[in-house]
């Protein structure tokens, strides 16, 4: 019964293996959230990114081409030249 690897203290180690691994603060259980956290944040700052480039290019666009700020006032605001009649088919 003086064995190091006898059942019993195999077993004990086990549990303990269990222990340290799934509730200790650096365990696989708070990896995996901060993992699905990391991913979340990435998706996220991907959108923005994206978000900001449109946003640049628009302003852009908004203060260089005459035509697009037109484009913009007719469809948004309505607004038309004088004389001007408006035909919806």
């Amino acid at each position: 019964m003086d064995k190091i690897f006898s059942i019993k203290n195999l077993f004990i180690f086990i549990i303990i293996a269990i222990i340290f691994l799934f509730l200790k603060d650096d365990g696989i259980i708070d990896y995996q959230t901060l993992v699905t956290q990391h991913n979340q944040l990435l998706i996220e700052m991907n959108d923005l990114s994206n978000q900001l480039y449109d946003l640049k290019k628009e302003n852009l666009l908004l203060q260089n081409n005459n035509n697009y700020i037109e484009k913009i006032a007719r469809e948004q605001y309505f607004y038309i030249f004088p004389n001007e009649t408006i035909i919806h088919f």
